[in-house]
């Protein structure tokens, strides 16, 4: 997984639910919520979608949190449909 840390987020979020929640989530499962609200769960998130792109710059990192808090739509509420999203409206 690409290691970037809470230092590396640079919007606000909850830090309500344990890590170990989100941390134990696999790929992009279908049927869990992804809340872009929760801190550990967009790290997370992100971690695993850039290691799943081969992605491994911080400016990107960066960039995908930025998206993922100002423009992800209502309509992508699964973590399946935040990758799919994110592989039509993200370019690098």
């Amino acid at each position: 997984m690409a290691g970037f840390s809470i230092a590396m987020l640079r919007h606000s979020a909850r830090w309500a639910a344990p890590e170990i929640m989100s941390r134990e989530i696999e790929g992009f499962p279908k049927d869990r919520i992804f809340n872009w609200r929760e801190g550990y769960e967009v790290l997370h998130f992100i971690n695993r979608y850039m290691e799943y792109k081969g992605w491994a710059s911080q400016i990107t990192f960066q960039k995908l949190e930025s998206l993922l808090k100002t423009r992800l739509p209502f309509t992508a509420r699964t973590h399946y449909d935040v990758m799919i999203w994110l592989d039509t409206n993200f370019k690098k």
